[in-house]
């Protein structure tokens, strides 16, 4: 049988559960229907005030940047780091041409390389886009060293040209044994024309 609880209990009880209950009500009624949205709210309006002022930022350098595109379009650099010419299935086959004549330089480097098959692609485009794309899809039998040389010379020679897939496999004619011999490579190799509007 427990024994009665002393005055000094008895109020520390009720002391702890009216602290309770006020905690419960506290969270019912003024955190979940007002504190908490107050909160969020803030946060929120934290959140807008980065982001305002990363676009004021952006907005501050917009005509530094503006002349900046303007400069590198005067640049004569830049118009050869676009592919020259206005119909787009002439410049796909002079880019083929291009390509199989960068590919017959390093024809005997290494272990070698050889141009085995060659297609334009016609990509989907926006006519809003000012940049015409003009595809190519190669497929190669080459080895590792022409292959690095000619990927390298892809990269870094202009005009600028893109290798949107690139595909390796092992050839069926690959030795069993020692180095992998040719490698069969395909290719997707995606280049640039001049704006519409300079023309």
């Amino acid at each position: 049988m427990r024994r009665p609880l002393t005055p000094r209990e008895r109020r520390g009880t009720a002391l702890l559960i009216l602290a309770v209950v006020f905690g419960a009500a506290y969270w019912l009624l003024i955190d979940s229907w007002f504190a908490g949205p107050l909160r969020a709210m803030g946060e929120q309006a934290e959140q807008l005030r980065e982001q305002q002022q990363r676009y004021a930022g952006v907005l501050r350098q917009s005509d530094a940047l503006r002349e900046q595109l303007d400069q590198a379009r005067q640049d004569p650099a830049s118009q050869t780091s676009l592919l020259p010419g206005d119909d787009p299935d002439a410049v796909a086959a002079d880019l083929m041409q291009r390509l199989a004549d960068l590919i017959n330089r390093h024809a005997t480097l290494g272990g070698g390389c050889s141009l085995s098959q060659r297609k334009p692609i016609t990509p989907e485009q926006d006519d809003g886009e000012p940049y015409r794309q003009v595809q190519v899809s190669l497929t190669l039998n080459c080895a590792i060293e022409p292959l690095t040389a000619i990927l390298h010379e892809l990269e870094y020679q202009p005009p600028f040209l893109f290798v949107d897939e690139l595909r390796i496999r092992r050839g069926k004619q690959a030795p069993a044994s020692g180095g992998a011999g040719q490698l069969v490579v395909q290719l997707l190799v995606r280049g640039y024309l001049q704006p519409q509007v300079a023309r």
